[in-house]
């Protein structure tokens, strides 16, 4: 797996492209101007990666912000990760960890101020809301696009550990 931060516009192509052809991922009605317009923002505000297999095919995506929204992105400490996507033949649980790992130490590398990390879930999604309850805490609550969302933090090093763990676990 090779983690590929967005810079040129090859790179943002293939995170549109992927975007695009994933998002019902999010829900299974995802209209596309809708769509297009997250996009904008996502290329706009956000910092994009994309995680590539050995043959250079995208399997995955993820934006993240430096602070969080509401404090206009202020406080660097934390790292909020606004989007993740993974295709359906990658969604399993080891998969997931290992991803969520490389991307953890991608963002350390490029931003070692951060010591906190936020993210979100949806409620109707329970396998996801499920798993993030395991090693994160519900810090708010608030409507997002496709209904009731929970915002969920943990710290960097806690998380990293927790995800270190369980990888050494699946791979015994």
């Amino acid at each position: 797996m090779e983690i590929v931060q967005c810079k040129t516009d090859k790179d943002y192509e293939k995170f549109a492209v992927f975007f695009l052809q994933n998002r019902n991922i999010f829900d299974d009605m995802y209209p596309i101007l809708d769509t297009l317009g997250s996009l904008y923002v996502m290329i706009e505000e956000t910092n994009l990666l994309l995680f590539q297999n050995i043959h250079e095919e995208v399997f995955a995506a993820a934006s993240y912000t430096l602070g969080v929204r509401e404090d206009q992105f202020k406080n660097k400490h934390i790292v909020f990760i606004d989007c993740a996507l993974l295709k359906k033949e990658y969604q399993n649980t080891r998969s997931f960890v290992k991803g969520f790992l490389q991307m953890l130490k991608h963002i350390l590398e490029e931003h070692p101020e951060v010591k906190e990390v936020q993210f979100y879930a949806y409620r109707h999604h329970g396998y996801i809301h499920r798993l993030y309850k395991k090693f994160a805490t519900i810090i708010d609550e608030k409507e997002g696009y496709f209904g009731m969302q929970d915002v969920f933090s943990v710290e960097f090093h806690k998380l990293t550990t927790f995800l270190e763990e369980f990888n050494k676990k699946q791979t015994i």
